[in-house]
């Protein structure tokens, strides 16, 4: 059985820090000259995300990761404003910004990702050194996002490691290689979504039994997997338990699906951390923040009184 989470701390590690800038186009199609309005321009990256999103459900956490020194005033003036403590450590580049344009006039919404500056083996060091610090047997530490050029996938495993090393938690929300990585060490938890999953795998994800059948092989070599599957809702594996769950939003409420996979795992961490949480009600919250966050423009921001609505709503299910 897993052991309890009830008193845990919990930090977040931002390897590829962004500031997202979303703009409103009427009418956006490619190809156009087309005029348009900022919404927003938010310190971000998807480890903050998750930061914001638990201060906003009542958890604090400690937000680490490179911020470009240009602008990491900027994001600690943002984390503490969010209500979660910033503990960045500076890199020599330009924080990349990420855009995502919405047409408040269609059903979707682009988003476009900018690469981002390469860290250094200084800054490498720097940061790991960091997470020595941080790490402890009653710390979660959370990463996510993709990992910043100049970050080869077995420094990101040695970062792992020294957490792990130093008896904390470590939850992972990646792809590709950095994932693959993830699972040579003895990771706590893993977030991926269908797509990630099937590229760990090797193999087409589509059905809900092909989705049970690998989360319970995962949940062999890894204590928590977490399948996000979008509109489709979540999967949870632990052993060899699994419950899926899911809840429906009316369509004219659908804003932007941009920060719900963060959304999802803040409101899940919250709910496994908090006082009686079990899993099945760490599902069920984080299912219930993610789609609150579909509700808004801006990645992972929601309404507490959405989710205190939808939560009743999601629908569980043990599937084995």
């Amino acid at each position: 059985m897993l052991s309890p989470t009830i008193g845990l701390r919990l930090a977040t590690v931002t390897l590829n820090p962004t500031i997202d800038r979303v703009i409103r186009v009427p009418g956006f199609a490619v190809g156009q000259h087309l005029v348009g309005r900022l919404h927003s321009r938010t310190p971000a990256g998807k480890a903050i995300n998750v930061s914001r999103a638990m201060a906003a459900l009542g958890m604090p956490s400690v937000a680490l990761g490179w911020v470009g020194r240009e602008s990491i005033e900027a994001f600690n003036a943002a984390a503490r404003a969010a209500g979660f403590t910033p503990q960045f450590s500076p890199m020599a580049g330009t924080t990349r910004e990420n855009i995502t344009v919405i047409d408040p006039q269609g059903p979707c919404e682009t988003h476009i990702r900018e690469i981002g500056p390469t860290v250094t083996a200084e800054e490498i060091d720097r940061l790991t050194d960091d997470l020595r610090w941080t790490a402890d047997d009653d710390v979660i530490v959370v990463f996510t996002g993709s990992l910043a050029p100049g970050l080869p996938p077995e420094r990101f495993g040695d970062m792992i490691e020294s957490c792990v090393t130093r008896g904390a938690r470590v939850v992972v929300d990646t792809s590709q290689a950095p994932l693959r990585q993830a699972l040579e060490h003895k990771v706590w938890m893993i977030k991926p979504n269908l797509v990630e999953l099937a590229e760990l795998v090797g193999r087409e994800i589509a059905t809900d039994d092909e989705i049970v059948r690998t989360g319970l092989e995962l949940a062999d070599r890894i204590p928590l997997v977490l399948i996000t599957a979008g509109e489709r809702g979540a999967f949870c594996f632990a052993e060899d338990a699994a419950q899926h769950a899911r809840v429906t939003i009316p369509p004219e409420r659908f804003r932007s699906t941009v920060g719900c996979g963060d959304a999802l795992l803040a409101g899940f961490l919250s709910g496994l951390v908090a006082t009686n949480g079990t899993r099945e009600s760490a599902l069920r919250q984080g299912v219930a923040v993610a789609a609150a966050s579909a509700m808004n423009d801006l990645p992972a921001v929601f309404a507490a009184e959405d989710v205190e609505t939808l939560r009743p709503s999601v629908q569980l299910r043990h599937l084995a």
